[in-house]
């Protein structure tokens, strides 16, 4: 049953601090190995600083604040567009203000400040990390909920960055499991990733294939599931003692894994995820989104949704493009006319 007006609203916002919430319990354990990580559970409970680079509690990575920019150019232009998203994307690396991120995205966005076409400023072909991931929750409240046209919009929000279409298929799963919490139905395991498989099939057959048999993963031993993924798709010389390697792959099944185990339990998922290391801040976002567009507001815990960085700032965030997505159903406008908000 479609949910009401307010139940929706409050789902965007939990995907949005959701993702921030899961990026900044993971910003200071990126990098980490996952043994050590193992050994000494991660809270949940609270987050902790970051030292290396004096960041205080709650502080999110660069995978936020360029989900926040990308959701600006969409909230600006009322629709899901690759141009404005890759100017609003520069901006962040034109103030200075972006936080430690990835050679991928710098090289791009000094190229699209440079006057390169958005459409050429993109990583070549292979360059897989996951830094693009984060534009998924965008693809997910903003976009439709047909696999063509969803797989468009996460290209259109991935290639200034990443022109592989590995990245563009992420999106539109992390976008397409966003969008069945929004649904307000139960799904299986089995039926939730054919869904998602659905949704990356377009770009990547690959990746549609893996994410088809996570369930597969479910009855295993959650060690080594994780370990298990973090394997997917990635090169043999990788040191996987590390953790979950920079790439989109094992990073969006990880994420997925730790929900779908614990799908209605936000805490658990989170802690869950957090002990895979490695670019666990990424990952630690897809799970905590996909959660929050599950569970609402009320299914994340009040400590993390006050302490994270910039809350008030995230929910404006969620308002806004819940605005942009309730703009092209006149039929809800009535309704939403009585919901406080």
């Amino acid at each position: 049953m479609p949910l009401h007006v307010a139940a929706l609203q409050d789902r965007f916002r939990a995907a949005v601090m959701g993702f921030a919430i899961g990026d900044a319990m993971g910003f200071p354990l990126r990098g980490l190995p996952a043994p050590a990580l193992l050994r000494g559970a991660p809270t949940v409970d609270d987050f902790i600083a970051r030292p290396r680079g004096g960041f205080p509690k709650g502080q999110f990575s660069d995978d936020t604040q360029m989900m926040m920019a990308v959701a600006d150019a969409v909230v600006r232009e009322k629709r899901i567009d690759g141009r404005a998203a890759a100017q609003h994307l520069s901006w962040l690396w034109q103030e200075g203000t972006v936080l430690q991120p990835p050679p991928s995205a710098t090289q791009a966005a000094q190229a699209l400040l440079a006057g390169t076409p958005w459409m050429s400023a993109g990583a070549p072909m292979g360059v897989v990390d996951p830094s693009s991931l984060s534009r998924g929750v965008v693809a997910g409240l903003a976009s439709e909920t047909t696999p063509t046209k969803l797989a468009h919009d996460a290209h259109a929000l991935t290639v200034m960055t990443h022109k592989d279409p590995l990245c563009a298929a992420a999106v539109a799963v992390f976008g397409r499991a966003v969008q069945l919490g929004l649904s307000g139905e139960q799904h299986s395991a089995e039926n939730f990733c054919a869904q998602l498989s659905q949704a990356a099939r377009p770009h990547s057959a690959e990746l549609a294939d893996e994410v088809f048999y996570l369930p597969r993963a479910l009855d295993w031993d959650p060690a080594r599931a994780l370990t298990a993924l973090r394997r997917v798709g990635v090169p043999v010389n990788y040191d996987f003692d590390i953790g979950i390697p920079q790439h989109v792959t094992p990073v969006l099944l990880s994420g997925l894994y730790a929900f779908l185990k614990f799908p209605g339990d936000f805490r658990q998922a989170l802690a869950l995820v957090l002990k895979a290391g490695g670019e666990v801040d990424v990952a630690a976002g897809v799970t905590a989104a996909v959660c929050g567009a599950h569970v609402g507001l009320e299914g994340i815990p009040q400590k993390l949704r006050k302490n994270v960085m910039y809350g008030e700032s995230l929910l404006e965030v969620a308002d806004r493009l819940f605005d942009v997505k309730l703009s092209r159903a006149p039929v809800l406008t009535a309704a939403f006319a009585t919901v406080r908000r």
